[in-house]
C-alpha cells in the first residue's frame, strides 16, 4: 500500500493508518470502474486487532485509539465469538460503498432497488448490463471531466472559494472477522468525515458557518441549541414551499380540525384558537403515571383562565414542550392529553377521527422519543441528556467521527413500539425527533440532525429508496415524510407495520389507526369498514393472513380484533373491481342487514391490474354455492332508523367440516383438500383436529403487477360456533382449499346463512 504524506506532524497516526488516503477514501469521488468492487463495495484494507488495541495502548494512533475502545462492544456472533478474548486472531477491515445525497439528475436512481440488484447482479456476472449501470458510467465520466448536469450542489459564497459540493457520500464502515474478512462480517464502527479542527453545533448558526464540500460531522453539546433547530424551521417555512407547506401525501384534504382547542404557550392556558393559525403539536409516550393530570369535563373551564397551566403539576416532557415551542417562535402547542376532555365520550367522537388532520395541520410535529411524559425532551430546559461523540485526526485537515449508533436511541425508544404513535408520525408533515442524545428533522424537502451538517446538501429520501443506501444509511431518515403516500397499495404494509406496535388498552386499536385509514380513504376514495376496505375485494380481505394472535373484544373477522397479529398480510388486498362469489353484508345491533358500502352504492375506482379468470366463470361455482341474496325481511330500510353497527357479518355461504393436521386440511378419508394460510409453529400453537370451515372468497394470484388470474381455489376460514344453531361463528384461522375438492365433498358440505362475529 502507498504511503500517504501528512503535511502535519501532529496527526499521530501508525504505519498502517497513515498508509491510507483518508481524504480520498471518505470525500472523494467514488469511482467504481476504477476499482475492484465485491458486490458493489470497495475494500481498502485489512489491520490486526491485536496490533489496533498495541496501538491504543501506547497512545501513537488517534484512529486506533477509537477502533479499539469500540472493538470492546464486539458481539459474539459466529466466527469472532470463541476469540473476543484473543484480539490477535480477529481482524478489522475497511469496507466501503457509495450514498447519494438527495435527488439530483446524476444521483436520483443510486438508491433505488432496481439500480441496488444491478450493481449485485454486476458483481456476480462481470459481463452483465443494464440501462441504469450505463447511464451511471455516463454520469461518472462527466464528472471526471468537470461536467456535471445538476448545479445545486455548486457552492455559494466566498467560503467555498468555487468548490463544488459533493452529491454522493461514502459510506465507510469497520468490519471485524476472520482474515480475509468480507463486507458481510459484523459492523461496529461508522466513520464519518469531519473538518479539523471538528466545528461545533454552535458554528452554524451564524452568519459565516463553516463550509465543507462534503457534510462534515459536528460537536454536540449537553445543551440543545435552539437556534439551530429553528434555523430547520424557518428554512423550511421560508424556502421549500407548497412541497413542505401542502405536501400532496396531506394537500387534498383542505379542512381544519373541528373543535380545535391548544395551549398558549405564552398565556400558559387553553384557547380555541382562529382558525387557521400555525401550532407545533406533541407525539409522545404517556408511561405509567397513575394520576395524570388531564383536561375533565370539571376542570375545562378553569384551564382556559389566563395562567391556569402554570399552577399546575405538568410533565416534564409537555413543560420542556411548551417550552420549546415559545423559543422557535410559535404561540400554540397541542398535546393530547390537555386539548381533548378525556372524560368526554362526546369530544373524544369528533377528536379521535381527526387525528390525521390535528397532526397534519401542525407547523411541526415533536416527538419526544427519550422516554415518557415524565422524562422531559433530553437537553431542553434543563432535562440532561447523554452525549458521547467518538472522533479521530487523520490529515491536517480531517477527522473521522463514529456515527453508526447515530439513531440507535430513536430505534430502542418506545415511541417506536407504540400503537398511538403509529399515525401520528406518519400524519406530520414536518417533524422535530427528539432522543435521548440527538435531535432529527425531516420535512418532505430535507433530513438534518446535529451531529452531521446536511443543511447544505440536498437531502430526501424518494419513494422506494433503500433507505441503507441513503442518508448514511440510518432508519430515522426513511421513517418519516414522502416515503409513504398514503396510496391503498402501501395500506398493506401499513396494517403490517402498525400490528408491530403495542397499545396499553387494546380497545384503542381501531381509534389509534383511524387517521391512517381517514386519509388514505381521503386520498383515494376507498371505504372502510372496520379496517377494511369494503371498495374493493372486501370478500379476500377477510382472509387475511394471521400468525400469533389472541382474541379481543373487536370483530373475530377483522385484524383489528385480534392482539399481538405479526407478519398480517393481504388484509388490503390489490385494487381490482371484481365481481363477489358471496354477498356479504353488515348487521345492526337490531339484526338488520345492510350493504358494506354506505349509500349502497360503490365509490368511483379503477382496477389497477388487469384480470384474467382463466375460464372461471358463474357454472363453475355454482355447483358448490346456492343463492346468495339475502331474504328482504332482513334488510335494514329508512323506516328502520338509524343503523347501529354490531360489528358482524351476515352472508350465505358454504360450510365444511374437516380435519387439521400439520397445517394442511384433509377430508375424512385423509385426503388433502387445502392447507392454512402462512402459520408459523414457533410463534403458536398448531391447530389440529376437526374444525368448521366456511368459504368467504375465491382465490386469485396476485404474485403478478400486471395481471392477477383466478384460481380454482376458495379462501376459507376456520371458524367456532358461538351458536350452532343460529349459525352464529367467530373465526379462528384463514386457509385455502381445492374448489374441486370442495365439490367433492357432496353431503357433507352445507349451505348456510352465517353471521361472522
Amino acid at each position: 500500500m502507498v504511503s500517504i504524506p501528512h503535511d502535519d506532524d501532529s496527526v499521530r497516526l501508525c504505519d498502517f493508518c497513515r498508509s491510507i488516503d483518508w481524504v480520498q477514501l471518505t470525500t472523494g469521488p467514488f469511482n467504481h470502474r476504477k476499482v475492484v468492487l465485491h458486490d458493489g463495495q470497495l475494500k481498502s484494507g485489512e489491520h490486526n486487532l491485536g496490533l489496533i488495541r498495541a496501538a491504543a495502548t501506547a497512545s501513537t494512533c488517534e484512529l486506533c485509539s477509537m477502533v479499539a475502545d469500540v472493538s470492546r462492544t464486539l458481539k459474539p456472533w459466529w466466527p469472532i465469538a470463541q476469540f473476543l478474548d484473543q484480539p490477535e486472531k480477529i481482524t478489522c477491515a475497511l469496507w466501503s460503498g457509495r450514498n447519494r445525497l438527495g435527488s439530483s439528475v446524476q444521483t436520483s436512481r443510486l438508491a433505488q432497488a432496481d439500480m441496488l440488484l444491478d450493481v449485485l447482479s454486476k458483481g456476480l456476472n462481470p459481463g452483465y448490463s443494464s440501462d441504469n449501470l450505463v447511464m451511471q458510467k455516463f454520469f461518472d465520466e462527466l464528472g471526471e471531466r468537470g461536467i456535471f448536469l445538476d448545479k445545486g450542489a455548486d457552492a455559494v459564497g466566498d467560503g467555498g472559494k468555487g468548490k463544488r459540493r459533493n452529491t454522493s457520500l461514502n459510506r465507510l464502515l469497520v468490519h471485524a472477522g476472520i482474515s480475509p474478512v468480507k463486507w458481510t462480517a459484523q459492523t461496529f464502527l461508522q466513520l464519518h468525515p469531519c473538518l479539523h479542527p471538528v466545528p461545533s453545533v454552535d458554528d452554524f448558526t451564524t452568519r459565516e458557518e463553516p463550509f465543507a464540500t462534503f457534510p462534515t460531522g459536528r460537536i454536540v453539546h449537553e445543551e440543545v441549541n435552539v437556534r439551530l433547530l429553528r434555523k430547520w424551521y424557518e428554512t423550511c417555512s421560508e424556502t421549500h414551499g407548497t412541497k413542505c407547506s401542502q405536501p400532496l401525501r396531506l394537500a387534498s384534504d383542505a379542512s381544519w380540525p373541528a373543535k380545535l382547542r391548544l395551549i398558549d404557550v405564552r398565556r400558559q392556558c387553553l384557547v380555541e384558537p382562529p382558525e387557521p393559525c400555525p401550532y407545533f403539536a406533541l407525539s409522545y409516550v404517556w408511561g405509567d403515571e397513575t394520576t395524570p393530570f388531564q383536561t375533565t369535563s370539571f376542570n375545562i373551564d378553569a384551564m382556559k383562565t389566563l395562567g391556569s397551566l402554570a399552577d399546575q403539576e405538568l410533565p416534564k416532557t409537555i413543560v420542556d414542550a411548551m417550552e420549546l415551542t415559545k423559543e422557535m417562535g410559535v404561540e400554540f402547542l397541542w398535546v393530547d392529553r390537555l386539548c381533548v376532555v378525556q372524560d368526554s365520550d362526546a369530544d373524544k367522537a369528533i377528536q379521535i377521527p381527526q387525528m390525521d388532520l390535528v397532526y397534519s395541520k401542525a407547523a411541526v410535529t415533536v416527538v419526544a422519543s427519550c422516554g415518557t411524559a415524565i422524562d422531559g425532551l433530553a437537553g431542553l430546559n434543563g432535562t440532561p441528556r447523554n452525549i458521547c461523540q467518538r472522533t479521530a485526526r487523520v490529515a491536517k485537515d480531517l477527522s473521522l467521527m463514529d456515527v453508526l449508533h447515530l439513531d440507535q436511541s430513536y430505534q430502542d425508544s418506545r415511541w417506536t413500539t407504540r400503537g398511538w404513535t403509529f399515525q401520528e408520525g406518519l400524519c406530520s408533515r414536518r417533524i422535530l425527533i427528539i432522543t435521548s442524545n440527538q435531535v432529527f428533522w425531516s420535512c418532505e424537502s430535507a433530513k438534518f440532525c446535529e451531529s452531521i451538517a446536511f443543511e447544505a446538501f440536498p437531502t430526501t429520501v424518494a419513494p422506494n429508496d433503500v433507505v441503507f443506501h441513503v442518508l448514511s444509511g440510518h432508519r430515522v431518515f426513511g421513517d418519516f415524510g414522502s416515503t409513504n403516500n398514503f396510496a391503498y397499495g402501501e395500506l398493506d404494509s401499513m396494517i403490517r407495520g402498525y400490528c408491530n406496535r403495542k397499545l396499553t388498552v387494546q380497545a384503542d386499536a381501531l381509534d389509534a389507526f383511524t387517521g391512517v385509514l381517514r386519509r388514505v380513504e381521503v386520498n383515494t376514495g376507498h371505504e372502510f369498514y372496520w379496517g377494511h376496505s369494503v371498495s374493493a375485494r372486501s370478500d379476500e380481505s377477510l382472509a387475511w393472513c394471521n400468525i400469533r394472535v389472541n382474541k379481543v373484544q373487536f370483530p373475530s373477522w377483522s385484524w383489528l380484533g385480534w392482539n399481538h397479529v405479526l407478519g398480517v398480510t393481504r388484509a388490503a388486498p390489490r385494487q381490482v373491481l371484481l365481481e363477489p362469489e358471496l354477498e356479504i353484508m353488515r348487521l345492526s345491533l337490531d339484526g338488520k342487514a345492510a350493504k358494506l358500502v354506505s349509500g349502497g352504492k360503490e365509490k368511483k375506482l379503477e382496477s389497477v391490474s388487469k384480470i384474467d379468470m382463466c375460464g372461471i366463470d358463474h357454472s363453475i361455482s355454482k355447483s358448490w354455492k346456492g343463492s346468495t341474496t339475502i331474504d328482504p325481511s332482513f334488510l335494514h330500510t329508512d323506516e328502520d332508523g338509524q343503523f347501529k353497527d354490531s360489528g358482524r357479518l351476515l352472508f350465505w355461504t358454504s360450510y365444511a367440516i374437516l380435519d387439521i393436521e400439520e397445517d394442511k386440511i384433509y377430508k375424512n378419508v385423509g385426503e388433502q383438500v387445502g392447507e392454512l394460510k402462512l402459520f408459523w409453529p414457533y410463534q403458536a400453537q398448531k391447530p389440529c383436529g376437526k374444525h368448521s370451515f366456511i368459504v368467504v372468497s375465491r382465490k386469485y394470484d396476485d404474485n403478478s403487477m400486471r395481471v392477477i388470474k383466478a384460481e380454482r381455489k376458495l379462501n376459507v376460514l376456520a371458524v367456532r360456533w358461538e351458536d350452532p344453531v343460529k349459525h352464529v361463528a367467530s373465526r379462528i384461522y384463514a386457509g385455502e382449499v381445492d374448489e374441486e375438492a370442495w365439490v367433492g365433498l357432496g353431503e357433507e358440505r352445507k349451505w348456510i346463512l352465517v353471521t361472522l362475529t
